[in-house]
């Protein structure tokens, strides 16, 4: 029995002891984690459109035309990465991840080439501690990665300021037909046109006034008969008077 209990004993210090440890390994001092998040407050984390498309040329029957080859890259940057931090990315795409620590960092910037100009999607890059509270999930930053719209580069789109005329978008569009192209294109461009919006201000007015303004226009229709039947009884009078 005494056995027992005191086998009993050594696993409950045992217990304790270890769970000291890992307490004491898990533990951050305050003033460590405000430096570190101060640190990683200048963390900054951004995207460039590379356009790498070629303009080649085709003869036809002696007719030399000009086409355009779309090509476009997107380079991810992460700036002020120091040496007591780390980054995590990962994707919506891929839930690929990579680490990036100070060693990677060229000139205060870490920068790599995202090739994926077909598809939308989200960056997540998780800033955590290195070397002294390792692991420490300081700050997150997001961002969306947008893809590349082909209907861009539409004659239809010279001079739109229509989303779906945007080389690069952030939310997906659902076109099936030209025509569908076109009628989307016309009505966001006539959302847009001040002139359209003042039309339709100005209809919106009548709609809403219609019962003034036809009480208006009955009061002018009064008033210009009557001038006209008082003008029409003074010229019998002069002609009559004129007789005499």
């Amino acid at each position: 029995m005494k056995k027992n209990i005191g086998n009993l004993l050594f696993v409950v210090c045992f217990l304790f002891i270890g769970m000291s440890v890992v307490d004491a390994a898990n533990y951050c001092p305050n003033a460590t984690k405000k430096e570190l998040s101060r640190a990683a407050n200048y963390v900054k984390a951004n995207y460039e459109v590379i356009d790498n498309s070629e303009v080649k040329e085709i003869t036809v029957d002696g007719n030399t035309t000009t086409y355009k080859v779309p090509n476009f890259a997107f380079e991810i940057s992460i700036y002020n990465l120091t040496e007591n931090l780390y980054a995590e990315i990962s994707t919506t795409k891929n839930g690929e991840e990579r680490r990036v620590y100070n060693s990677d960092v060229t000139d205060g910037v870490y920068s790599f080439i995202d090739n994926n100009a077909g598809d939308i999607y989200n960056y997540n890059i998780t800033i955590k501690s290195d070397g002294e509270c390792a692991g420490l999930s300081l700050k997150t930053i997001k961002f969306t990665k947008p893809r590349y719209n082909a209907y861009s580069e539409f004659a239809y789109c010279q001079n739109s300021s229509s989303y779906y005329c945007q080389k690069f978008i952030g939310t997906e569009i659902n076109i099936k037909s030209t025509n569908e192209f076109l009628n989307k294109i016309q009505v966001n461009n006539e959302k847009n046109d001040p002139d359209v919006k003042n039309d339709e201000s100005i209809i919106n007015v009548i709609q809403k006034n219609w019962k003034i303004y036809l009480f208006i226009f009955l009061g002018v229709l009064f008033v210009a008969g009557v001038a006209i039947i008082i003008f029409i009884i003074l010229k019998r009078r002069k002609n009559k008077e004129w007789k005499l």
